[in-house]
């Protein structure tokens, strides 16, 4: 059910960063829903062996070349959909780059005030939960 309602969310953060991107097209919010699977399934596939690749850069940045890893995979879901026939376009990699993070900053933020955080397994949740 919570991979359900992280699609849904990240739905709605694809609709938020098209109405602050001018660079970002949609179309109707079940073709934002299918976009969020196509990104799914592109950051569980791709993002990690774009990350594993370019590990000397990601790094030497302390991470920050993850951002633009994200903004390719988010340019390149935007590519994909549009050609399957959704409706929904990405112009440019800096429309993808602030797109991926607008989408993932409102896609968290949801989450977190709807359902709150995901409990943890390790040393610290498992003290916590023989102190309470």
């Amino acid at each position: 059910m919570r991979t359900i309602l992280r699609f849904l969310f990240s739905a709605l953060g694809l609709l938020a960063a098209s109405y602050v991107l001018p660079g970002l097209h949609h179309g109707s919010f079940v073709d934002l829903l299918a976009v969020a699977v196509v990104l799914g399934v592109l950051n569980a596939t791709l993002g990690p062996l774009l990350k594993f690749i370019a590990f000397i850069p990601v790094v030497f940045s302390f991470g920050c070349f993850s951002l633009v890893i994200n903004g390719l995979v988010f340019w390149l879901a935007g590519s994909l959909s549009h050609r399957l026939g959704l409706d929904f376009k990405v112009d440019g990699f800096w429309t993808g780059f602030f797109g991926a993070l607008i989408t993932s900053l409102v896609a968290s933020l949801v989450e977190v005030v709807l359902i709150g955080r995901e409990p943890r397994d390790g040393p610290r949740a498992r003290n916590l939960k023989i102190i309470n």
